[in-house]
């Protein structure tokens, strides 16, 4: 996919500031500029992915029976739609979360499998916006090994390139470590079946999750 236009949008943000890519991305800068931020989950945040940042744009409950449609989605919808949603024939109405997630350097992501109703529910999609090679986005999987004749875990790395698309599992254990320059992803959670209008909550600039 072509996501330069997404590159160009997101770096227009913070033009003029001093590590923009980076800065846009903190809760401050949001809630200045009147998206809503989540705070329920920054001690989660901090113990398993210290040092990482995101712009919400779709988010739910653990159920997945309640979404939650953050007020920066209204501006970034319409290139959304043209340049990831469209092509990948998602339609808006079966994402339960999104967002752009941020890896500044040095961050990581610590081993962890995603739990909760909704993991079980959703298809997880990554699109790499901005990204390295030295990006280390590890996986653990089971494969047959014929030597011993068991199922062995091994570490699988999983390498990508701007605007390469691949769905992954996030009920498997996974860590991510950016020995780089800052590194963006689109993640785009989505289900089979539509979601219901009533289940739908439109959040309000500035508000407080």
């Amino acid at each position: 996919l072509n996501v330069s236009p997404l590159v160009n949008k997101l770096v227009a943000l913070g033009e003029g500031e001093d590590n923009s890519l980076d800065k846009q991305f903190t809760n401050e800068r949001q809630f200045s500029e009147g998206n809503g931020i989540i705070t329920e989950r920054m001690e989660v945040n901090r113990r398993i992915k210290p040092g990482t940042t995101s712009i919400q744009l779709i988010f739910s409950s653990r159920q997945a029976d309640e979404i939650f449609h953050f007020p920066w989605l209204d501006d970034w919808l319409p290139l959304l739609q043209d340049t990831i949603l469209t092509p990948l024939n998602i339609p808006v109405n079966r994402i339960i979360r999104m967002m752009f997630a941020n890896m500044p350097e040095g961050s990581t992501i610590n081993f962890h499998h995603d739990l909760n109703p909704w993991v079980e529910k959703a298809h997880r999609v990554h699109i790499p916006l901005i990204t390295h090679d030295d990006i280390f986005f590890l996986t653990k999987v089971e494969e047959y090994d014929e030597k011993t004749g068991k199922r062995e875990e091994r570490l699988l790395r999983i390498k990508s390139k701007a605007g390469e698309v691949y769905e992954f599992n996030n009920a498997l254990g996974h860590a991510v470590r950016n020995f780089g320059r800052s590194r963006v992803h689109l993640i785009i959670d989505w289900t089979e079946t539509p979601i219901e209008e009533s289940a739908v909550t439109k959040v309000n600039p500035g508000d407080i999750c």
